[in-house]
């Protein structure tokens, strides 16, 4: 079952910005949707993407600086 949020909600839970909330569902990195001007993503995932970045730390770039997967 999905814990969909409001970003604004999200931000008090995670490190991240709204802005880059909106670019880690854009990007399918995290499970979200838009409602029409309104933004909702899955907490539990994002709890687990942030947990996984902050596991690889500085491995999550390639040696060209670019974020792995």
């Amino acid at each position: 079952m999905t814990n969909l949020v409001l970003l604004t909600q999200a931000v008090e839970h995670t490190s991240y910005t709204i802005e880059h909330l909106r670019y880690l569902v854009r990007r399918g990195l995290v499970a979200g949707e838009k409602h029409g001007g309104i933004w909702l993503i899955d907490l539990d995932d994002l709890k687990v993407y942030e947990t996984r970045m902050s596991e690889q730390g500085t491995k999550k770039f390639d040696r060209w600086g670019k974020r792995k997967k």
